[in-house]
């Protein structure tokens, strides 16, 4: 090898062709003295390479060879790159706070790999077939550009120096890597961690498969173990993405949560755990699914949040804060996930009625948004707009039935109408506010004399003025007043049993049958409308009464007059609302 080094590439296998299966180092354990490298003899290379002609900027290249022994180059400065392909190591490498221009294990089989500590001017590449059988470390380690682990294969396995109780394939904890983290299709079976990671670039995901078999005492399972990441570009779990065992990003910061085509199968408590997340961008979840867990995204922070084709168990977006728009379009109908929207705000909520939960499935007290509908395009084949009639918001509100006589979601609902400019829904959510508190008013009155009080008043104030929100009920029955009274008057003037109030004048009409010349004639409309609207006068009741049974029909006209204009000046004030 110190002759073969001088060259450049040392070649244990058949002429570097990574066709022919002898370079396959899944059989690495079978292969003889001649493709072995003794791991002692690469770590003193590695320090003395330069002496023996390698320049340092192209390092050591070693292909198909079996790795003998332990690679220990733990608190190493290595001036040259390391690139090892198709090699098959039998024991472990250890790099712990070493530090090394680049680190690439193409193709490679190995053991456990312990770089908790490195330091990496470059990339580090563990890709195009990579496979390990242990847990590959990288916790606290620095990466100056690329972290890039596509196509390979990550496998827990025990060891003497595992880490503690974990059960890690791949631990990445603290790392720091200055670009793109790539994680694309691969395979991992033990948790990952990501625990605390800064990544510069994105994390990318796409394709791969994480699968922990293990659990904790508590039950818990992680998948991919990531709170307090950050994560300045975008995270993308993406197109197959899958995962047995939950995800962690408690606490994150990143851009971009894309999850579109993923599916995880949670621990049977937790599947996606987002709590306390910031998210700058987009958290997009269309034709995702989960099972055996839910989402959850209690204080959440985002821009904009989209189910869209998603199957769900339950959504915990209590305390969220999304800056745009909550989408929920499309959801599949075969759970009818649970969604606890609680004391979360949004600016706009784009839904549509097929998505809505079962009843009792859904829990909005708290829930503010300050509109409906969408704020951007719509995708293929969705409505443009949310529903916005009233019966059916009625509805979608009454879906939530652990607290039915609360008044926060109508009235949010008015509020988000009046907003929108619709200030007919808005009275009529508010109505039906009204209705619920006079209601709630009943059932918590204090014995049955009160509660018959409440029903009596709620019923005037329902049937004058629609509790304020429907003034022109008072209107319709003065005027009904008003004509029953005018037929009744031109009926008793008829009669004769409507008179005239002064004494001579009484006496004419008796024997003549109708008034003195010179006394104000009889009028009906003007007489009902005195009736009806006790503040407009024309005399007329001053000079005319009835007698008998009219005479008493007449005092409750005036009286139901009296009461419909105190009723209809009260409601246009706002004094027959509850919250006054």
């Amino acid at each position: 090898m110190l002759r073969a080094v001088k060259n450049d590439r040392v070649i244990a296998g058949s002429n570097d062709d990574n066709s022919n299966s002898a370079n396959n180092p899944q059989g690495g354990e079978r292969w003889d003295r001649t493709r072995t490298i003794r791991a002692d003899v690469i770590s003193w290379l590695c320090q003395n390479a330069a002496t023996y002609g390698r320049p340092a900027s192209d390092g050591i290249d070693v292909y198909g060879a079996k790795v003998e022994g332990v690679l220990d180059l733990c608190h190493t400065d290595i001036p040259i790159p390391l690139w090892f392909e198709r090699c098959y190591f039998n024991n472990e490498v250890w790099l712990k706070n070493a530090k090394i221009p680049s680190l690439t294990f193409r193709g490679c089989w190995t053991k456990r790999i312990l770089a908790d500590g490195l330091q990496v001017v470059n990339n580090v590449g563990l890709r195009d077939g990579f496979h390990s059988t242990g847990e590959v470390l990288f916790r606290d380690a620095n990466i100056g550009a690329g972290f890039i682990a596509v196509g390979a294969t990550f496998e827990y396995a025990p060891s003497k120096k595992s880490s503690g109780n974990s059960v890690n394939s791949l631990a990445c904890d603290r790392i720091k890597v200055s670009g793109n983290m790539h994680l694309q299709g691969s395979s991992f079976e033990g948790e990952v961690g990501l625990a605390g990671a800064i990544i510069g670039g994105n994390l990318e995901c796409d394709g791969s498969a994480f699968n922990n078999p293990c659990c904790n005492q508590d039950g818990s399972r992680y998948a991919i173990r990531a709170d307090r990441i950050t994560v300045n570009g975008s995270v993308y779990l993406r197109n197959r993405f899958s995962s047995r065992g939950s995800v962690r990003l408690i606490n994150a910061k990143v851009g971009t949560l894309d999850c579109t085509l993923a599916t995880i199968e949670g621990d049977g408590k937790n599947g996606l755990n987002a709590e306390n997340a910031i998210i700058t961008g987009q958290a997009v979840f269309d034709n995702f699914a989960i099972h055996n867990g839910g989402v959850e995204f209690r204080g959440l922070a985002a821009d904009d949040v989209s189910f869209r084709g998603a199957t769900l168990t339950t959504v915990d977006l209590r305390y969220a804060r999304i800056h745009r728009a909550l989408r929920i379009k499309q959801i599949m109908k075969s759970d009818r996930p649970l969604w606890d929207l609680r004391n979360a705000a949004v600016d706009a909520v784009d839904d549509d009625e097929m998505s809505w939960p079962l009843s009792g499935r859904l829990f909005i007290d708290g829930f503010k948004y300050k509109r409906l509908g969408s704020v951007s395009l719509d995708g293929p084949g969705e409505s443009s707009e949310a529903p916005l009639d009233f019966k059916l918001r009625r509805t979608w509100i009454e879906l939530d039935t652990s607290r039915p006589s609360r008044p926060h979601p109508y009235r949010q609902l008015a509020n988000a109408y009046l907003r929108m400019g619709d200030t007919l829904q808005a009275r009529e959510a508010l109505y039906s506010l009204e209705e619920l508190l006079h209601l709630r008013m009943i059932q918590e009155a204090s014995s049955s004399w009160r509660r018959w009080l409440h029903v009596i008043w709620q019923w005037l104030l329902k049937s004058a003025i629609g509790y304020g929100y429907k003034l022109w009920l008072s209107g319709l029955w003065l005027v009904s007043l008003l004509i029953v009274g005018g037929a009744l008057s031109h009926w008793g003037c008829l009669a004769n049993v409507i008179f005239p109030t002064d004494k001579d004048a009484y006496s004419f009409f008796v024997q003549h049958g109708y008034p003195p010349s010179g006394y104000p004639r009889f009028n009906e409309v003007m007489f009902s409308i005195e009736n009806t609207f006790p503040a407009i006068s024309f005399s007329m009741s001053d000079h005319w009464a009835a007698i008998g049974w009219l005479r008493y029909w007449f005092m409750g006209q005036k009286i139901a007059g009296w009461f419909l204009s105190i009723f209809f000046v009260a409601g246009i004030t706002g004094l027959t609302k509850s919250e006054k």
